[in-house]
């Protein structure tokens, strides 16, 4: 499958070629492992170590918070959100 995956500006320095990519995959999961391959340095800020989603960040697909093994639909839209906190 084929979705629409839109990074957070937070991500814009990491994101070498945009903030919007078109990626593969029928999972979640398969469509991170896409967007690495196209930006591999914004993997870090979105998985950690082991390769699970960071607690910080949020994977929505078509409006709705979803986690990694969420199946994705041709043409969805896939964005990403990283909480913003600071004192």
């Amino acid at each position: 499958m084929t979705a629409n995956l839109r990074l957070p500006r937070l991500l814009a320095q990491a994101a070498k070629t945009g903030l919007t990519h078109e990626v593969e995959g029928s999972t979640v999961g398969e469509a991170l492992l896409s967007l690495f391959a196209l930006e591999p340095g914004v993997r870090s800020h979105i998985v950690d170590e082991t390769g699970a989603v960071r607690p910080h960040v949020s994977v929505f697909v078509d409006g709705a918070m979803v986690g990694p093994e969420s199946g994705v639909s041709e043409g969805a839209e896939i964005r990403i959100l990283q909480a913003v906190s600071g004192g």
